[in-house]
């Protein structure tokens, strides 16, 4: 299989077993266990047709996962011919909500040429935080503080991009985890976005145990949040240069 075939069977595997126990049928159980819409790139409200369409053809289908693997194959080179919606590498941000805080993601559309989480490109990382945060004052005033929320908060390499306040904020959120982004799904990918053989066994071993109510409790690596002010990551980033 290819990268993203590996991926999107992994992801049915995972929401057929859900549709199994939680007794609802296989497009329920994709919308709520899979981050397809977001790999489809599909995650904005203008794309929420499109989205509604590939579930109308999951139920229209015949549940086969081989059929189903064509239909997501076939949604994300669709979604390959967009373009990219951020211009920062790997990272991009939900604008702020109500409470100022603006909401930072790491995902790479396509697979890159090393780690961008590797010590050669902190330099490079760092540049493209500049970028993110140079759009974020032109376009939103109104942004307090940064959030995130991800497995990736486990890790030391993508820590040490980060202010010190904002390292030492990370802690376990008070609200749920969910499927539908990467921030628990991510952990399955490696840096050239193939699937980790270790995690893959992991999640499946462990989908027996899986509960209706708790989904992702069958990954090994549970999202971290951490946040900070926005001010310290201006004084962090003109410090890094």
């Amino acid at each position: 299989m290819g990268t993203m075939q590996d991926y999107f069977a992994l992801q049915l595997t995972v929401a057929a077993h859900y549709a199994r126990i939680a007794s609802v049928p296989m497009d329920v159980a994709i919308a709520r266990c899979t981050n397809l819409r977001r790999r489809f790139r599909l995650a904005e409200p203008d794309d929420a047709s499109h989205w509604a369409a590939f579930l109308a053809e999951v139920r229209a289908s015949r549940g086969s996962q081989q059929e189903l693997l064509l239909l997501c194959m076939r949604r994300f080179e669709a979604g390959r011919a967009k373009p990219p919606s951020t211009g920062f590498g790997p990272f991009s941000f939900d604008p702020p909500g109500p409470d100022g805080a603006l909401r930072l993601h790491f995902m790479s559309q396509e697979p890159p040429a090393a780690s961008p989480l590797a010590s050669a490109g902190i330099d490079d990382r760092l540049d493209e935080l500049r970028t993110l945060f140079e759009a974020v004052r032109r376009r939103h005033r109104d942004a307090a503080s940064v959030r995130g929320y991800s497995w990736l908060y486990h890790l030391p390499a993508y820590l040490r991009l980060f202010p010190p306040a904002y390292r030492r904020s990370v802690r376990v959120p008070a609200v749920a985890p969910h499927l539908t982004g990467s921030s628990v799904w991510g952990q399955v990918l490696d840096w050239r976005q193939r699937v980790k053989p270790a995690l893959r066994e992991a999640v499946l071993s462990r989908l027996p145990t899986m509960e209706v109510d708790a989904p992702w409790r069958i990954f090994p690596l549970q999202p971290l949040t951490a946040e900070c002010s926005i001010s310290e990551f201006d004084a962090w980033l003109q410090r890094a240069r």
